[in-house]
């Protein structure tokens, strides 16, 4: 009774079986595409097995009695660190680190609000959760496609959290760099950093951090068996920095749902990404109008190669392109749930064996679901800080791995999701000019 089955089936009458090879040669090829992706996601979520057919016969009668569904968890986040040991602090920053350009108030972390939508979800959504997402048995913290309020309600009774440029006559840089702005309320984002033992690049990577606004927290992801040096001196760049202990080194672990993430937004960056405040503030505010979407500054696309009929991963400059990597990439919490729940485990095993590919499967997941391809921001195409230590990505067997990746992967799904975009995006006032007396959204951007 939930299920649209419209979408992904075919339903005449009897008395016009014989007409059945006509109407079929009327369907477009993106329409057959789209009824049998969508006949295959809904029988592999709800029919595939015993158990989600008894996981489906729940889930229909507690919607039918508009009880929500059992709230998803978070995974624990353990400190590395034992409650009797204070790490050292960095008696004083480097000179370089400070800001040279006002990017936004510096505030007190924040955490983004979770379970608003409990009731709504089921009373109004619940067609949609059953045909468009496929995630009727989990009760999510939130999603990247809640409903925005019309631009008034912001200035009126409903406007609590909205900050809008120069209290909503808008402005250039300076009035612009005061307040996010934008269709959505006041929000802060979460870097998380992968690290293994490159002591000395991370530390690096972190105190770059300091004085960076909307920034909540830094969660640090030690994928070592081997604690910290105790006398390794951390930055104290403002905002809470927290290092979590994980059971095995695993890439995986980028995208695991910690606790200690409490904001929608998911600033995910390698340990030696060199990137500039203003760079990432930009990504945050293109993030903002993108929710459900990977957006991110290093692009690469999938190349076909009809000598073997098969895809490659290509990382050569292009006009084109259809993955960013998450070395430096922002999205939605939401993604690290369905990335360590729902994923197909086969992708996250590969990952596991070739130690690579994390970012090409979370790409593949969020072109799936939203059958959208990512959005590029700056005009970036490597984010890798000068000096640091050759990583495993310049060795050719990487690039071997991820030719690997990309065609299992299409395998796992049944096609590849992926799907090219020819623009990036870049700030408004960009290249425009404009009169002496007014400031441009960002100086280098």
């Amino acid at each position: 009774e939930l299920l649209d089955w419209t979408r992904f089936s075919i339903n005449i009458p009897t008395s016009r079986i014989s007409e059945l090879h006509y109407l079929l040669r009327t369907f477009t090829y993106p329409d057959l595409f789209s009824m049998k992706r969508q006949g295959r996601l809904v029988y592999e979520t709800y029919f595939s097995s015993t158990e989600n057919v008894l996981n489906s016969v729940i889930s229909l009668i507690r919607t039918r009695i508009q009880i929500p569904a059992r709230p998803l968890r978070d995974i624990p986040s353990p400190s590395v660190f034992n409650s009797s040991f204070s790490p050292a602090i960095m008696e004083s920053l480097p000179p370089d680190v400070e800001p040279d350009e006002s990017l936004g108030p510096l505030e007190p972390p924040f955490p983004s609000l979770t379970f608003r939508r409990n009731y709504t979800t089921v009373l109004n959504d619940a067609t949609a959760v059953w045909n468009n997402k496929l995630q009727p048995f989990q009760l999510y913290p939130h999603t990247p496609w809640e409903p925005t309020i019309p631009t008034e309600a912001k200035f009126l009774a409903s406007g609590t959290g909205f900050r809008p440029i120069n209290a909503g006559e808008g402005g250039s840089g300076k009035e612009f760099s005061q307040a996010l702005g934008g269709n959505l309320p006041q929000e802060q984002f979460t870097v998380v950093m992968l690290t293994y033992e490159r002591e000395n690049v991370l530390i690096s990577s972190l105190t770059r951090l300091y004085g960076l606004p909307y920034l909540n927290k830094v969660v640090v992801v030690w994928n070592s068996p081997k604690p910290p040096r105790e006398d390794l001196r951390w930055p104290d760049i403002g905002v809470p920095i927290h290092v979590v202990k994980v059971e095995s080194n695993s890439l995986n672990n980028r995208f695991l749902p910690f606790s200690a993430i409490e904001t929608e937004a998911i600033l995910s960056v390698d340990d030696d990404s060199h990137l500039r405040h203003d760079e990432i503030i930009f990504g945050f505010r293109v993030w903002r109008e993108h929710r459900d979407r990977l957006v991110g500054f290093p692009g690469r696309f999938h190349a076909w190669d009809g000598n073997h009929s098969s895809w490659n991963y290509n990382s050569n400059y292009s006009c084109e392109l259809s993955m960013v990597l998450t070395g430096a990439a922002f999205y939605h919490k939401y993604y690290s749930y369905l990335y360590s729940y729902s994923m197909p485990m086969e992708i996250r095993e590969m990952v596991d064996d070739l130690m690579n590919c994390e970012d090409l499967a979370m790409n593949f997941l969020i072109s799936h679901v939203t059958r959208a391809p990512p959005v590029k921001v700056t005009s970036r195409w490597t984010f890798r800080c000068p000096g640091c230590p050759v990583s495993l990505s310049e060795d050719d067997s990487h690039f071997q791995e991820r030719h690997k990746c990309i065609n299992f992967f299409a395998r796992v799904y049944g096609y590849n999701p992926l799907l090219y975009t020819q623009y990036r995006a870049d700030s408004v006032l960009f290249k425009t000019r404009i009169p002496a007396d007014k400031q441009k959204c960002f100086k280098f951007i």
